[in-house]
């Protein structure tokens, strides 16, 4: 009986020390998060479907010290030309502007550290979600270590 004893006060004291691994540490942040997506194009004169774009999103996080650099890339294809993927900054659809964020632990949220200047970032294990209605999921491809 009294080993039973032993062994369950060992695994509580056990769950107890674990940390919550839904958020990553701020050593797991860095890296590259990427959502890729499909949208038709339109012709804007006949309203009629030309073909498909496919737009990769990716999010980079660098550690600063305390703070983490966020920067932000699109790439667009589309199966009607020749092109090949083209920066979108030769498009319609601008990346959001590179900021300074800060990590908090407790919530696993990246903060602008200029207020309402971006959006937050939501991190689980692996994944990055834009802002607050958590509207794109980007998954990570890559750890960055600096």
């Amino acid at each position: 009986m009294s080993f039973k004893f032993v062994v369950l006060i060992a695994g509580f004291g056990f769950v107890a020390c674990s940390r919550d691994t839904k958020y990553p540490t701020p050593d797991e942040v860095p890296g590259i998060y990427v959502n890729t997506y499909k949208v038709d194009v339109i012709n804007p004169e006949d309203g009629e479907v030309v073909g498909s774009r496919t737009v990769r999103d990716t999010i980079f996080i660098k550690r600063s010290g305390d703070e983490f650099e966020v920067s932000n890339n699109k790439w667009l294809i589309n199966d009607y030309d020749e092109k090949g993927w083209v920066d979108s900054m030769q498009g319609e659809i601008d990346p959001m502007p590179d900021y300074v964020a800060v990590f908090d632990t407790k919530i696993g949220v990246l903060s602008p550290t200029v207020k309402d200047s971006n959006p937050l970032l939501f991190l689980e294990h692996e994944k990055v979600y834009w802002g607050e209605a958590r509207a794109l999921e980007y998954l990570k491809v890559d750890s960055q270590k600096n």
